[in-house]
């Protein structure tokens, strides 16, 4: 949703920085890039949650000495992230000691991967700012032309 706020000023931008003739041009570029961009970022972050979520969760259930077949099937179930169940037949104790390994260690990967959309994010804004150029409407540029013809 954030990034829905975004878009109009993103073409806002990208069209006022051509002249009217190139505008389809550049209409066509922005929108392509904003597709490429959207799907790699879902790849990346994806790749980098299922990471994360990996790593913090073996680290977890080296804690707890799980037996073979349940490790396995926590292994197997790893696919589905915060979906994952604790295995059956375990105690009550260690159940909920699993649950809670796969409830941390998703929100660990869900925290690697909101901090690298913040960064991204602001990587963004301060190329933009130190990018894209400020220009003066037309009108502010005549009357400013005018007041010096007048001095």
């Amino acid at each position: 949703m954030g990034l829905a706020v975004l878009v109009p000023a993103v073409t806002t931008v990208a069209l006022n920085s051509v002249e009217a003739r190139h505008s389809g041009l550049a209409s066509a570029i922005n929108n392509a890039f904003v597709q490429v961009a959207g799907l790699l970022a879902i790849a990346a972050m994806g790749v980098l949650m299922f990471t994360v979520f990996d790593g913090a969760l073996d680290a977890r259930l080296t804690e707890l000495n799980l037996p073979l077949a349940a490790r396995a099937e926590i292994e197997a179930g790893k696919v589905e992230l915060g979906a994952a169940q604790a295995p059956e037949g375990l105690g009550a104790e260690t159940g909920v000691a699993v649950e809670r390994a796969l409830d941390e260690a998703f929100l660990t990967g869900y925290r690697a991967v909101m901090l690298v959309a913040a960064a991204v994010a602001a990587a963004s804004a301060i190329s933009a700012a130190l990018l894209i150029e400020v220009k003066k409407p037309e009108m502010e540029t005549a009357q400013s032309d005018e007041k010096d013809l007048a001095a």
